[in-house]
């Protein structure tokens, strides 16, 4: 059986399942992934994380972005969140994206919870379009995990529970292995 290899980006959606849930790691992308994904990373991190290497190489790319394009810090827009994805998938690779879903609280008091996540869903919607372009999968982390309500989120109302990625990893795993079907 041959190993795949999957590359792990974007921000701390995929940083912390890598980093604090190593158990669900093999069940989610199978025994050889690469993470490369930091927690604040935005749209603008992407180039960096990819660096020299070449997408197609990868029998997926999984990406977490969005979240952090939302905060006045990254100097972010739709035009600019459009054209750092599309700068990516230029390079093509079997992409999947976890499209990141709102938030229960911001990590940031002066920043309302419902103004980040207004801004998140326009990263959302422009993920899962340039992404299903491309002939990825996006995934509806929101809907996904939406069942566990408040319990979705730890306790600074931003990050993903243990739980939450209990729901996601079959789904990973499903797109996965998807993707990686496809020439």
């Amino acid at each position: 059986m041959l190993t795949m290899t999957v590359l792990l980006l974007g921000d701390s959606n995929l940083a912390q399942l890598y980093d604090n849930l190593p158990d669900l790691v093999p069940l989610a992308f199978g025994a050889d992934a690469e993470c490369r994904a930091v927690g604040g990373a935005w749209s603008g991190s992407l180039r960096q994380q990819i660096g020299k290497r070449k997408p197609s190489d990868y029998d997926a790319i999984v990406v977490s972005i969005g979240s952090s394009d939302s905060h006045p810090s990254k100097s972010s827009s739709p035009t600019i969140f459009r054209e750092n994805l599309s700068r990516e998938l230029e390079h093509g690779g079997r992409w999947i994206a976890l499209l990141p879903r709102s938030l229960a609280g911001t990590l940031d008091p002066a920043q309302p919870t419902d103004e980040v996540n207004a801004f998140i869903q326009v990263y959302r919607a422009i993920l899962a379009e340039m992404i299903n372009a491309s002939g990825g999968i996006a995934l509806d982390t929101g809907a996904i995990t939406e069942r566990l309500g408040p319990e979705a989120y730890d306790a600074d109302g931003v990050h993903l529970t243990r739980a939450a990625y209990e729901e996601l990893v079959p789904e990973i795993a499903k797109a996965v292995d998807a993707v990686s079907q496809r020439t």
